[in-house]
Formats: structure tokens, C-alpha cells, sequence
């Protein structure tokens, strides 16, 4: 065992505030802790033999980046950018749990990714907490303000309900204190950060295009957001929602009304539940979230799909399952009461009441049917879903995940802002949001926060947390899950969760099938057999597949955790 410090490295070192652990939290970590925090110190990359799911499923594993697969002790934590992780890493150390590992990491997102992540953007999550689960939604809130797409922010009042709700074991400041450094001191934007400055700056206010661009018009390469470290340093020292929009309006004129803050309180309700048999003998009980809002119900309903061909012994070579997998998404994706790549409500009623176990039958039995039949009627069919109708237009949307794990706590939660950078404005350093139905006015009936894509998971193996994951990319969200649990579900690969992360994907887009190019050549050349257009990709962010954050307990109390090998995240 290798027993150096394994840390990511973010180039930021901080001092925590005097009296970190908040009020009744104020204990000193427990002897078990200190021994799984220590183990957490002693930690190795991740070692396990990739090649059990690479022989099992007939596809290449890739070589992980550095610092995107991990193997810890004690807690897991994975998030889109490095930074995030380490600032998680610290506030454990200092004690705390999933809860404020995630504020962190969120709040060094709000800096070090902008053009995805803003306090003033949106949250869905659920999480594991002492044994019992729960959803939380804090989605923006729509506005009836003539000429704006700004909706009433979710994240920030979602902090104080976790804070007034007892989650948290240490301080606001403590929690914020590696994002407030980051944000005084400066950061290197990453090549992927980059790539959405330079394509949103021709859309930017003047302000926001300021922090990120010189006078030349380049993008900076050192990044400093002094007006943020305020939002920041303001935010960890109010005691309620109230009191923050106060100091903050005294200081500087908000967006929204004054009277409009804070009237977007979060929710929180039980995850919607499924049961299935793996090929391995195994009981897997999948969790996500069941607000309208969220794709979690339809995340369930492609997995029992899988089920369902996989018992007909419909996935049995690879060519069939590749098939097999994409028709069931575009079926599913079409099934879904919002259409793709717009969000727009293709209902005045769409509603989340479905019954997973019927509807899956009748889909997997129209799959089958459509493997059976000639290239001609195939298309026929299709042609009448979404998925010949063009262009989504959805690469330049982008959230955030973030999955973490303490001992039997887990946690996944998505964050999104709209397309990158949102509105294009910002108010104290951040990127308002951005609402898609306040854009288009299509709303459907009661319609009052904007719906996602979103769709975390928690997932239970035997009746033990087993899983965390969630992913980004507007519907590519739902694609990267769906895949992942195909391949374990479906195909029985019996590599780590982050082994099968590493392995070629496929997923209908734009009227075609983007797929990664390592895919083999057998696939490939059946899905052109059939009619289908490949659109090949590599392993980037311009044109990915769904980027995927995950945490594994492999072993109890041991965690191998997953940063997706296309982005610029991090695992430990």
C-alpha cells in the first residue's frame, strides 16, 4: 500500500475558520472515524483488474485518466472537477458527512465551472441518510416577467434547508471556506471551461464577459471573482435565507423583485423504488428521484426494459444488445410527456403515474419486434418518434453531478443553470439562471419550476447502499445512466461500476447514433447495416455521451469511485 497522501490537486490551500463544527455537532470524530479518515489518507489508486468486464461484455476498457478513478476507505466522493473533490475531502477531514461534502463541493463548482454551476441555478437530488432515504428538489421557480428567462434561484435555498434542517455537521463558513479561497485567489480555467467562454462571450453582459475575458479578448488564464468571494463570505455568516437577501440587496439591486425572495422554499419527498434480479443472482433496488420535474421515473422504466430483453434472451450477442439498447431509449425517450432537447410539455397533463412494470413489457415487446423486422418497416416505425425529427441542440447544456458516500450515508445530486452561463448575466460573480419555460411559455398545468433532465440514482445490492451516480448533458443524462445499468443489468459485466464507465458508449441523438469510436467494428457495422447514421466521437467534452460521477462500495467500507473518463472531474 502506497501511503502517501493521495489528494487532488487544486492548487488551493486555505485555513479553516475557529470553530468549525456547528453548535450540537460540536463532538469530537469518533474512533471509528479517525480510523477510516486515516485510511482515507492511506488510500491507492484504484487497482482492480478491468479485464473481467471487458471479457464479459466483448468491449474495450479504456485506461482511466489520472485522478478519475479512486479507491478510498471510510467515503467515496466524485464530482465534475477536481477542486470540487479536494474541497470534500476537506470538510470530512474536519468531520463532516455526505451533506456538507456536497455544499463544498458545489459551492467550489460555483467558481471553478460557471459556465455550469451557479448559486443561482437549480438542484435535484436524493440521498441516504441514517437509514432512510429522501428526495430534495429545489428547482428554479418560474416568473411572470415580461422579456426575462431569469426564474427564482433554487440552490441557495436549498443550502439553508439543509443547514435549518440539522444535515449539516459544520459551519457555513467552514463548508464555504475552499470556494471562498479559490474565488480570492484565483484558478487556471480548464481547456473544457475554455471551449464555453469563448462560444458564450458574443452573448455575455458586459460584466460577467469581464471576469472571464481580458481587454484583448482572451480568455484569461489566471481567474479572480472578487465579487463572488463576497456572495460567498456573506452566504457563511447569515443565519437564514431572509437575512442574505437583505445584506445582499442593501449592497446591490437584485433581478428579481425583493418581494419575490424567498418565496421558492425546497421540497422534499421518498424516491420513487425499483426491485430487479441481476444475472448474478443479486437484488438490485434502484432509488431516483419522482417529481414531474425530473426524468428519475423514466430512468427506472429503461431499466426495467433491460430486465425485461434481458430474461427473453434478447441481449445475447453484442450487435443484438447494442440494438437492442439504443431502440428501447429512443422508445422510452419518446414516452417521456416532454420532448427532447427542448423540455417543452407535449401535454397539458404529463404526469410521472406510470405503471414501470406494465409499460416495460409493452416496450421491450416492441423492441423485440422491431430486431425482428426488415431494415424498411424498422424505419417506418421510427420515423414516427422523435428521433428522425433533426438537431436538439443540446451539447452547450450542461449540469453538474455529484456523488458521495460516507460509510452508509450516500448521496446524488444533479445542478444545472440552463445552457452555459445560463442567462448570460451575472449578479454578484454568478451566472443567473436560465429557464426554458419562462422562454418558450409553454407551461403545462400548474406548472411553476422548470423541469430537467435530471435523474440521480442511489442504488442498493443485497440490501446494502451499494451505489451513487448521476450524471450531465441535458438528455444525455438519462443515456449515461440507462447505458451503465445496461451493461451491468443487461450484459452481466462483472467489472467495478468504474470499470464499465470506462467502456465505449452509444446513445440517439440529432437523428443519429453518437458513438464512441473505440466501439467495435462488429457493432458498428451492424448498426449501419440497419439504417442507423454514426456520428463517431471521441472521449471529449465537445461531443460526449453523458458525463458520469459515481461512488461504489465495493467492499463494506470500501469505495472505488468514478470521474467520467470525457470531463475534467475528479474521484477520490
Amino acid at each position: 500500500m502506497n501511503c502517501a497522501e493521495t489528494s487532488v490537486n487544486s492548487g488551493i490551500e486555505y485555513a479553516p475558520p475557529e470553530g468549525h463544527m456547528s453548535g450540537a455537532n460540536r463532538l469530537m470524530v469518533s474512533r471509528r472515524e479517525l480510523i477510516l479518515a486515516a485510511g482515507a489518507l492511506a488510500c491507492v489508486s484504484a487497482t482492480a483488474n478491468p479485464a473481467d468486464a471487458a471479457r464479459d461484455a466483448g468491449l474495450p476498457v479504456r485506461k482511466a485518466p489520472p485522478g478519475h478513478v479512486h479507491r478510498n476507505f471510510g467515503y467515496g466522493a466524485s464530482a465534475n472537477h477536481p477542486a470540487a473533490v479536494d474541497a470534500a475531502r476537506r470538510v470530512r477531514l474536519q468531520g463532516g458527512g455526505v451533506f456538507d461534502m456536497y455544499l463544498a463541493a458545489l459551492a467550489v463548482a460555483w467558481v471553478v465551472d460557471p459556465a455550469n454551476c451557479s448559486p443561482f441555478g437549480r438542484m435535484q437530488g436524493l440521498y441516504l441518510s441514517n437509514g432512510k432515504y429522501s428526495c430534495l428538489h429545489a428547482a428554479t421557480q418560474l416568473r411572470s416577467e415580461a422579456g426575462s428567462t431569469v426564474p427564482c434561484p433554487g440552490n441557495v435555498p436549498a443550502y439553508f434547508h439543509l443547514q435549518s434542517s440539522g444535515r449539516l455537521r459544520l459551519s457555513m463558513a467552514s463548508i464555504l471556506a475552499p470556494a471562498l479561497a479559490i474565488a480570492r485567489k484565483g484558478f487556471r480555467p480548464t481547456d473544457a471551461l475554455r471551449v464555453a467562454i469563448r462560444s458564450s462571450a458574443g452573448e455575455m453582459h458586459p460584466e460577467m464577459r469581464t471576469i472571464y475575458m481580458d481587454d484583448g479578448g482572451q480568455v484569461r488564464s489566471d481567474v479572480r471573482n472578487p465579487q463572488l468571494a463576497e456572495f460567498l463570505e456573506v452566504l457563511g455568516r447569515m443565519p437564514d435565507e431572509g437575512a442574505l437577501w437583505d445584506e445582499l440587496y442593501a449592497r446591490e439591486p437584485g433581478p428579481w423583485r425583493r418581494n419575490e425572495l424567498p418565496t421558492n422554499a425546497p421540497r422534499e419527498s421518498l424516491p420513487k423504488e425499483l426491485v430487479l434480479r441481476g444475472l448474478d443472482g443479486r437484488t438490485y433496488q434502484l432509488h431516483t428521484t419522482g417529481n414531474l420535474e425530473t426524468w428519475g421515473t423514466w430512468t427506472l422504466l429503461s431499466a426495467a426494459v433491460t430486465a425485461d430483453l434481458q430474461a427473453s434472451g434478447t441481449l445475447s450477442t453484442l450487435e443484438a444488445a447494442a440494438e437492442a439498447y439504443l431502440l428501447a431509449t429512443i422508445l422510452v425517450l419518446d414516452r417521456i410527456p416532454f420532448r427532447v432537447g427542448t423540455l417543452k410539455p407535449k401535454t397539458a397533463n404529463p404526469s410521472i403515474d406510470v405503471d414501470l412494470q406494465y409499460e416495460s413489457r409493452v416496450i421491450a415487446e416492441r423492441v423485440r419486434k422491431l430486431l425482428a423486422a426488415s431494415r424498411a418497416d424498422l424505419w417506418a416505425d421510427l420515423d414516427r418518434t422523435y428521433f428522425s425529427g433533426g438537431a436538439s441542440n443540446t451539447d452547450d447544456r450542461n449540469t453538474n453531478a455529484f456523488a458521495f458516500a460516507v460509510n452508509d450515508d450516500f448521496l446524488s445530486f444533479t445542478t444545472s443553470m440552463g445552457p452555459w452561463f445560463g442567462s448570460k448575466r451575472s449578479w454578484f460573480g454568478a451566472g443567473l439562471a436560465y429557464s426554458y419555460a419562462m422562454k418558450s411559455g409553454q407551461l403545462f398545468t400548474g406548472q411553476t419550476h422548470d423541469a430537467t433532465e435530471m435523474s440521480s440514482l442511489i442504488v442498493e445490492r443485497d440490501g446494502r447502499p451499494w451505489l451513487a451516480m448521476g450524471a450531465a448533458g441535458s438528455e444525455r443524462i438519462f443515456g449515461a445512466l440507462t447505458y451503465l445499468l445496461h451493461l451491468k443489468l443487461g450484459l452481466n459485466c462483472r467489472g467495478d461500476m468504474a470499470d464499465l464507465m470506462m467502456m465505449p458508449r452509444l446513445f440517439p441523438k440529432d437523428s443519429k447514433v453518437r458513438i464512441h469510436s473505440d466501439m467495435p467494428r462488429s457493432v458498428q457495422q451492424h448498426l449501419v447495416g440497419r439504417g442507423f447514421t454514426l456520428a463517431a466521437t471521441s472521449y471529449d467534452l465537445e461531443k460526449h455521451l453523458g458525463i458520469v460521477n459515481l461512488v461504489e462500495q465495493v467492499r463494506p467500507g470500501v469505495f472505488r469511485s468514478g470521474a467520467d473518463p470525457s470531463g475534467d472531474g475528479g474521484a477520490l
